[in-house]
């Protein structure tokens, strides 16, 4: 028995060195129950959190739709307007077309006859002015055509110095001309 109290030492001794241990395992106890409090907290948070990014990312798809559906129902709205305006637009051209075809109809008429009246009103002028001449000119005929022929013959003199200054094809052409009225002027005399 003597052994049993050395053997008592031992263990107490034993006892003293697992104290450390033991107090150690238990802090360390504690700091992994923490991190697993800790975990347990994060685990519950990231849960929150995707609960949160699961109602964000809901809210964001809802909203994407209100926008995709508002858009649409604005594209349809505005290509109405556009299909309507086109309408408006084509029913107008065709109303001028016709419009503007009937001004050309009533302007052709307006021509044809304002030819027409032009016609008939410069008849009666040319008729009037021929009746008023020849009454005028009655009786004296050959004494209007030997003064006209006489004017005619003196711009052929004063115009005949010019001539000697022209080119031999100019001179030609003109004394032609001289020619031609003076033939004129004998055939009037001689009816």
């Amino acid at each position: 028995m003597k052994n049993v109290p050395k053997a008592l030492q031992n263990l107490a001794d034993q006892y003293e060195k697992t104290i450390p241990k033991i107090d150690s395992f238990k802090s360390n106890t504690k700091a992994i129950q923490n991190l697993i409090d800790q975990v347990s907290n994060l685990e519950r948070e990231m849960n929150f959190v995707k609960q949160e990014m699961t109602s964000i990312k809901n809210d964001i798809l809802s909203s994407q739709e209100r926008n995709e559906q508002t858009i649409r129902t604005q594209e349809e709205i505005i290509m109405d307007m556009i299909n309507k305006f086109n309408e408006e637009l084509l029913q107008h051209k065709s109303s001028m077309k016709e419009d503007i075809q009937n001004l050309k109809t009533q302007q052709d008429v307006l021509k044809i006859s304002y030819t027409i009246n032009e016609k008939t009103f410069m008849d009666k002028v040319n008729s009037s002015i021929s009746t008023i001449i020849k009454k005028q000119v009655e009786g004296k005929e050959n004494e209007i055509l030997m003064k006209i022929w006489i004017s005619e013959f003196k711009d052929i003199i004063s115009d005949f110095e010019k001539l000697k200054k022209l080119k031999p094809k100019e001179f030609s052409v003109r004394l032609n001309e001289i020619s031609d009225t003076i033939d004129i002027f004998k055939q009037k005399i001689m009816s």
